[in-house]
């Protein structure tokens, strides 16, 4: 069975919406934590969720980029 041309596009595509799926969602958790207790555990909270989520989106760049160029090595040696 061939794999799908538009495979790493999709990927992408289901990729980018995960991350902002994900960065809304904890953009409300810090927000109710800072809105409810505006204390110092809160905040570490907050940061801690924000720096989660910078590092997700960095692994999940990093994921996406490798599924592209992994489409390309398949483009170019089926065309081989």
């Amino acid at each position: 069975m061939l794999p799908c041309p538009l495979t790493p596009l999709l990927v992408a595509k289901v990729t980018g919406l995960k991350a902002t799926v994900g960065l809304l969602l904890i953009l409300l958790i810090k927000s109710q934590l800072l809105r409810v207790k505006m204390s110092f555990l809160g905040s570490i909270l907050g940061l801690f969720f924000t720096l989660t989520f910078l590092l997700a989106s960095g692994a999940l760049v990093v994921i996406t980029a490798a599924s592209v160029a992994w489409g390309l090595q398949q483009r170019q040696s089926a065309a081989a």
